[in-house]
């Protein structure tokens, strides 16, 4: 459950709302890539996701971010420089109309790497090397669930539970 108050002017979105707009932005984002290049086959969770401190506190009370599991495909991307391109562009795509745009992009030694940052604090990152990997970072949340969630990922994984909220130090 939030701490949040309702009709507040200066809000901050729970939990919930926070995994949900994580799980849709990482699911436009692979299936993106999956249509850019089928070969990818498919996403898996590579690393675990986990709710750490976000530094930062909301009225008193601790805040959180949500990194998801690093995804990565199970095929190989197309070797091809404009192919590797094409997947950036189709990832710029699809997180557009939630409202994230280029932060940064960077090509060093065959690894092109980009991130994406939304409003709301959200970033999400995305590497194509020998494999394509990508993974998102949500903005501050307030932690306390009504329905909570294994996973934000679209594949599926086990994680840890969100600690709940204690008064920032």
């Amino acid at each position: 459950m939030s701490a949040l108050p309702s009709g507040a002017e200066d809000e901050i979105p729970g939990q919930d709302e926070t995994h949900d707009r994580i799980r849709v932005l990482l699911r436009s984002a692979t299936s993106a890539l999956l249509q850019a290049q089928p070969g990818l086959l498919a996403f898996r969770d590579h690393r675990p996701q986990r709710d750490r401190s976000s530094g930062g506190a909301w009225h008193g009370l601790q805040t959180f971010c949500h990194v998801s599991a690093l995804l990565a495909a199970d095929g190989r991307p197309d070797p091809d420089p404009a192919r590797s391109a094409r997947l950036l562009e189709a990832v710029e795509r699809s997180v557009l109309p939630h409202g994230l745009h280029r932060r940064s992009a960077e090509e060093a030694h065959g690894v092109r790497t980009a991130t994406w940052a939304g409003p709301e604090g959200d970033l999400l990152e995305l590497i194509v090397g020998v494999r394509v990997a990508v993974r998102a970072i949500s903005g501050p949340f307030l932690p306390g669930s009504l329905d909570p969630v294994t996973t934000t990922s679209p594949v599926t994984a086990l994680s840890p539970a969100t600690p709940p909220a204690r008064p920032a130090r």
